[in-house]
């Protein structure tokens, strides 16, 4: 079983989206300040002071992102946050200006193979640069018919390569509206999409913290992916 992690990393300074605020990640206790207060072998510790909004780097939205009354993280449901997953790339056809459609979803399902099903985990892979690099912020994620497409598919999770599911000018977040509607959680800003098996399934998890009244979570999110039997190397 081969682990692929799927996380941005956070770091002092980032900013995620242009409407949140940076991460700070300062330091709080030093060896050099606390050692005065331990005795050998022990030098002291190390602790960082964090400051960040729910939505920084690669994380999950609940419900109440945009739903009055959904679900904060700590009462999202946790089944729906691991399982079985695949990819949909669609990096070869959509260009930084286009949406994302429902067209496109489906096209990629035919030429890799697969079939998006009930109970799924959903990625996808919209473009082939790197988190943050020139046109990130402004490239175009998922259209109406998108958001319903999944819906309609009975999936229980969507993530992507963006840190908007829909797009950023698109002030009705329609696609928000419609996913989070029907309680199917979303993952943003996830790298190393490249990485996973375009024509198989495998294991997702992406665990929220349990915080009270917040309307997402920073994860860990990883996939597990099968590794291909050795061949017979007698043969």
């Amino acid at each position: 079983m081969k682990t692929i992690d799927l996380t941005l990393t956070l770091r002092d300074g980032l900013l995620s989206f242009a409407s949140h605020p940076p991460i700070e990640i300062k330091e709080q206790s030093t060896f050099e300040n606390s050692k005065h207060r331990y005795q050998a072998p022990s030098e002291g510790f190390e602790s960082r002071m964090l400051k960040f909004s729910d939505h920084s780097g690669t994380h999950i939205d609940a419900p109440l992102h945009f739903i009055r009354g959904g679900q904060s993280t700590a009462e999202m449901e946790l089944e729906k946050t691991m399982g079985p997953a695949l990819v949909l790339d669609i990096s070869d056809f959509k260009g930084p200006q286009e949406a994302v459609t429902a067209a496109m979803l489906e096209k990629a399902e035919a030429e890799q193979g697969l079939q998006v099903t009930t109970g799924d985990i959903v990625l996808v892979r919209t473009r082939k640069g790197q988190w943050g690099d020139d046109g990130f912020f402004e490239e175009y994620a998922f259209e109406k018919s998108a958001g319903e497409w999944l819906v309609s598919r009975g999936i229980k999770l969507i993530g992507l390569d963006l840190p908007n599911i829909d797009i950023n000018h698109n002030m009705t977040r329609e696609v928000h509206m419609d996913v989070l509607g029907a309680n199917i959680y979303i993952v943003e800003n996830l790298v190393n999409l490249e990485q996973l098996p375009r024509n198989k399934r495998f294991q997702f998890l992406a665990l929220p913290l349990k915080l009270s009244n917040s309307t997402a979570s920073p994860v860990r999110a990883i996939a597990l992916v099968d590794e291909e039997p050795a061949g017979d190397q007698n043969g």
